[in-house]
Parts: structure tokens; sequence; C-alpha cells
């Protein structure tokens, strides 16, 4: 068997969990980014209306889409509904074992046919796993850089003399990335008559983020005792920078780890065939 046909029995084995991950990474992407430009997208809306009609058996649907997972769509940032989620994972995992079966067959049920198979199946069952995890962590790790400067400005209105809906409102008009997306939700929220308490667990609820619920807690306490919120937040802003440079300084510690298997795997066999070669050819032909 050849390079051209190991490559590309390898590429549709894994075409169901790719095509599950890339399906909703795009259309996520693109109603942040009609988000962004305040002209709202369905994209995410339609798939929904296409995975409801999706024949799920109901313990595995009871399964999937419990109350946890729930949780975990939001915190991804997934305008879908457990269920609904369910029900692409479904798809995807017989689209799996569909190329799964259809490889091996093809492979005529040989050793290379049985790993492919194995390899598609195991794909289209952890692909969601890996997908919301990594979603999550990167959501997280967005929100907790900025932040930091979110509440240096907040901080800032608050010791100008603004309350703290005004300073918000104001903070949160021209603020970027995530984390200003769902600060303008937190004021539309407001705006609209939510108490603030609530309006802030919405916030958390869309991100999950220690460091964010530390800023609600501030919030809610300052409002139940009464004590000033500018100077809890200067309090906080230092330690969220702390808490930002020992990140930086813990993931630039595991890059000597993470750099040894490239090492091993791709730049080492190559010094050895370059080096090794030569000789191993004049011994074992004389040449």
């Amino acid at each position: 068997m050849n390079a051209t046909t190991i490559t590309i029995t390898l590429l549709a084995s894994l075409s169901g969990a790719v095509l599950g991950i890339a399906l909703v990474e795009f259309l996520a992407w693109k109603q942040s980014a009609a988000a962004s430009r305040r002209r709202p997208k369905f994209e995410l809306a339609r798939l929904a209306v296409v995975l409801r009609m999706v024949p799920v058996p109901e313990p595995v649907r009871r399964r999937w889409g419990d109350p946890q997972m729930e949780q975990k769509l939001k915190h991804a940032g997934l305008d879908l509904h457990a269920k609904e989620f369910a029900a692409l994972r479904w798809l995807v995992l017989w689209v799996g074992v569909i190329g799964g079966c259809a490889m091996a067959i093809w492979r005529h049920g040989d050793l290379m046919g049985q790993f492919l198979a194995a390899l598609a199946v195991a794909s289209s069952v952890l692909w969601s796993g890996v997908f919301l995890r990594r979603r999550i962590e990167r959501r997280q790790q967005e929100s907790d850089i900025s932040l930091p400067d979110f509440l240096d400005r907040l901080a800032l209105g608050l010791e100008a003399g603004l309350g703290f809906e005004i300073a918000l409102r104001r903070t949160a008009v021209d603020f970027s990335g995530l984390l200003g997306d769902e600060l303008r939700r937190l004021v539309s929220r407001l705006d609209r008559g939510h108490v603030r308490s609530e309006a802030l667990d919405a916030l958390t609820e869309n991100i999950y983020s220690h460091d964010l619920r530390a800023f609600t807690a501030a919030v809610k306490q300052a409002d139940r005792l009464g004590t000033s919120l500018a100077k809890t937040l200067r309090v906080q802003t230092d330690l969220l920078r702390t808490r930002r440079k020992r990140r930086a300084h813990e993931a630039s510690r595991r890059l000597p780890i993470l750099i040894v298997f490239p090492l091993v795997f791709f730049f080492l066999p190559s010094l050895l065939i370059i080096y090794l070669a030569p000789p191993l050819l004049h011994l074992f032909l004389g040449q």
C-alpha cells in the first residue's frame, strides 16, 4: 500500500468528527462575527431546526441531553440546546460507523482496515468532548486576559463619580473581544429591567471563568454592604494581573517539555538518516 492510499484512508476515517467540528465552529464564528457587526445571522438556528427532525433514540437523547450538557453549551458560546447537540452527535456517530465499516470492507477486513474502522468510530464518539472543552478553555482564556483592562476602566469611571451602571455602559460600548460582547449583553439586560444580580449571573453562565465570578461576587457584595466598589476593583485588578503573569510564566515553563515531541519524532530521525545512512550503506553494500 503506497503513501497516497494511506493518506486517503486516514482522511476518510476522520471525516465524521471533522465534519461535525467544522460545521459548528463555522456557524458559531459567523454568528459571533455578525453579532459584532450588530447584524444577527441565524445559521445556528437553521441548523437547530434541522437537528430537531433527526430521529434520536430516547435513552440516547436523555443521556446526552442532560442539564450538565446544557451548561457546557452555554459556556462554549453555542446557541444550541442539549437535545439538538445530542442529535448532531448522533449524526456524526453514524457517519463514523458507516465510514469505518466501508473502510473495513474496502480493505477486506485486514489489520489496517480494522485499525482505520476503530479510529473512525473512536473519533466520531470522542469529538464532542474535545470540541467543547477546547471552546470553553479558549473563551475562558480570552476573558481572563482582557478582564483586568476592563476592571481598570470601570474603576476609573467609578472614581470619577459615575454610578455603576453608567460606568459599565460607557466602558462596554467600545470594549472589544468576547468580554466586550458579553458586557454589552449585560447592559442590554439591565436596560430591559432585569435585576442586577440576575444579569451578573447570566454573564457568568455564558463564560466559565473564576476571575469573572470573583468580579460579579465583588459587585454583589458592594451592593449588599454599601462598600466602595472602586477600591475593591483596584485590589482585584492587581490580583488578576498577578495571576495573568503567573499563567504566562507557567505556559513558558511548559514549552521545553512540549518541544521534546517534535524533536524526538521529526528532528532526531532526520539527523540520524543524514549522519548514519552513508556509513550503513558503506557497511552493508560495501560501497
